[in-house]
Parts: C-alpha cells; sequence; structure tokens
C-alpha cells in the first residue's frame, strides 16, 4: 500500500489549477471593476446626500466640489467656504470621473442653488454608473 500522491499527478493537479485560473481572470476584472464603480458612485451619492441633509439641518448653504481625486464638502459662513467634511474620490479605486458641473450648492431648503443640474459619469473598464443631480435636490444613480 502506498502513501501520498507520485509527482505526475501533482503536475497534473497543478496544471489544471493553472488553466481554470487563467480561465476566470477576466471574469475578475470585470467583477472587480464593477466594485470599484460601485464604491464609487456609493461615495458620491453618499456625499450628494450628506450635503443636502446638512444644509437643511443646519439651515445653511453647503456645497459639494467633485473631483477625480477629492469629495469636498463646505458650507457657506456668510463670507465664505468653510471646509465640512472632505474624503478621498473615484481616482482611488481606479475609477474615472466626468462631470458636467463639478460644484453642486444645496441652499438651506435643500433645493439647488445656482446652476445645481449635475450628470457624474464613472467610469472603469467595461463598467459604467451615472448620477444626476436635479434642481431640486433628487439623486438618481443609473448603472
Amino acid at each position: 500500500m502506498r502513501r501520498g500522491f507520485s509527482l505526475i499527478e501533482l503536475a497534473v493537479t497543478i496544471a489544471v489549477m493553472g488553466a481554470v485560473t487563467v480561465a476566470t481572470l477576466p471574469a475578475l476584472k470585470d467583477w472587480l471593476s464593477w466594485v470599484a464603480v460601485e464604491a464609487a458612485s456609493a461615495d458620491i451619492t453618499t456625499a450628494l446626500a450628506v450635503a443636502r441633509s446638512a444644509a437643511i439641518a443646519n439651515g445653511f448653504r453647503s456645497r459639494v466640489v467633485l473631483a477625480a481625486d477629492s469629495l469636498r464638502i463646505d458650507r457657506w459662513t456668510g463670507s465664505s467656504w468653510e471646509p465640512y467634511l472632505r474624503w478621498t474620490g473615484p481616482s482611488e479605486l481606479g475609477v474615472d470621473l466626468t462631470v458636467s458641473n463639478p460644484e453642486v450648492v444645496f441652499g438651506p431648503t435643500g433645493t439647488g442653488w445656482g446652476p445645481s443640474n449635475t450628470e457624474a459619469v464613472l467610469r472603469s473598464r467595461s463598467r459604467h454608473a451615472r448620477i444626476t443631480v436635479s434642481r431640486v435636490g433628487r439623486v438618481k444613480r443609473w448603472l
């Protein structure tokens, strides 16, 4: 009675595992792109929701500045914009960002202030998402 595996059996097993890995890599890359776009999309919609909620709750104007490297929320102090919240942008996740209007301002009632209609498009490989902000402050995610 022999114990263990022969060298040929181990080589065949490793070759089969290598073939399976090579076959699944493209699907894995596509899945990772989807995850990155979803995370970046969630970050942007969260920034917009936080800015709108802060404007309503505290009775001041707030703005979101959407950039590839950062997402910023500022509040209006009466004479200038003061930093409120900051976090990294979609480029940290390997996602490209295209924005029609990089600055979205919400008034104390939660409606858009000035030219607030905005469309942001996020892309990574074959995956993309679109986020729109209406003048009344409604945020919609299109995947």
